[in-house]
């Protein structure tokens, strides 16, 4: 008796234990993931339109535009999203994080129409590109110079974009 006694206490001290790290999980990842919502309530989509090129980055990062380091900016929401899926569209840029990271969140599409491609620091890295959108005030998704450029082989609206933002830069470390 005192055995059956003793397996559901160890049962219910292991529920219990799951139940605490799931839901501490959980909460970071909503935590986490909070400036990829506020991209999802103007550019999610279900469907993407044809895709030209697609590759996966290391990471992308959202946060406020301007030199960051983190959670030393004082941009306590500033994240380095896992893995993401960039594709290169016609008229735009579509972002999706790979699995199982992308439990519970959507494909992002970014019409070139509504984005501006800024000069954008990324710790030590300072020739990186921040992508921001019309929609969404203050923040900017900052990614790699590298994917960036192969993504403007790819359209020559992105490519325009990042020759402006180019000569931003350039006058920028002139002043």
């Amino acid at each position: 008796m005192g055995e059956i006694i003793e397996q559901i206490y160890l049962a219910l001290v292991g529920a219990l234990s799951l139940t605490v790290f799931g839901g501490i999980a959980l909460y970071i990842m909503s935590a986490s993931y909070s400036r990829w919502r506020d991209f999802e309530r103007h550019y999610a989509t279900t469907t993407l339109p044809k895709t030209l090129a697609k590759r996966m980055a290391g990471a992308v990062r959202i946060s406020q535009p301007g030199a960051r380091w983190g959670h030393l900016s004082g941009d306590l929401k500033s994240y380095r999203h896992p893995p993401v899926h960039v594709r290169v569209h016609k008229d735009g840029l579509s972002l999706s994080m790979v699995q199982p990271f992308k439990f519970g969140h959507r494909d992002l599409f970014l019409p070139f129409s509504k984005m501006t491609v800024e000069p954008a620091a990324w710790d030590m890295l300072s020739n990186e590109y921040g992508i921001q959108m019309k929609d969404v005030e203050g923040i900017e998704i900052v990614m790699f110079s590298n994917i960036m450029q192969w993504a403007a082989e790819h359209s020559e609206v992105l490519d325009l974009m990042l020759q402006r933002a180019e000569v931003v830069r350039d006058l920028e470390r002139a002043s």
